[in-house]
């Protein structure tokens, strides 16, 4: 092979390489797409107008709701605490303390538990379990008493919650009375 050959076989890559760049600068003057500044599709959705909008949430109290509780429904769904609590008189304590008896029950009063210093702060103070308490912490526990290390997300229907807390005032030899609704007294 002689230098002449070399040249062109060297004229024809650098050439082909030349026509690749070209074509790209073509392209790219053609097709140009400018990015966007956020990545990602925008959905705009009109906000509907709804009646329930315009009226504020009526909250119920859960003394209301307590008149109303039916307590069946609330031991089937005291199963939603099986895992970490026992309701049985003298049952041991597990993740929690027992149920037995809490309504109206003094927070962290369960001898040999080791609550959570929030609890332990309550308990300090004199607190007890009486139904309002029990409704605020069992409709989210971690906004009721923060700091606890109770790992349980809470119960939002209002309803559900009286049901349990009714459910949890028969348990007891000596069950507290239910409250009257506040449009009775």
């Amino acid at each position: 092979m002689d230098g002449f050959e070399l040249n062109k076989i060297m004229g024809a890559v650098l050439g082909s390489l030349l026509v690749v760049m070209l074509i790209g600068f073509a392209a790219e003057l053609i097709y140009h797409v400018d990015e966007p500044e956020v990545a990602g599709y925008s959905i705009d959705v009109p906000e509907e107008e709804t009646a329930e909008a315009e009226e504020p949430e009526v909250m119920v109290s859960v003394l209301d709701l307590l008149a109303t509780a039916d307590v069946g429904a609330g031991e089937r769904g005291v199963r939603r605490c099986a895992s970490c609590h026992t309701v049985e008189e003298g049952g041991a304590d597990g993740v929690g303390p027992h149920l037995w008896d809490i309504v109206n029950r003094a927070k962290g009063a369960v001898a040999g538990f080791g609550y959570s210093s929030a609890m332990e702060d309550v308990a300090a103070a004199g607190e007890v379990w009486g139904f309002e308490e029990l409704d605020g912490f069992l409709a989210s526990p971690r906004d009721y008493m923060p700091g606890t290390t109770m790992g349980f997300a809470g119960i939002r229907d209002a309803e559900d919650r009286a049901d349990l807390i009714a459910y949890l005032v028969t348990l007891s030899n000596s069950p507290a009375a239910l409250p009257e609704p506040a449009a009775t007294q």
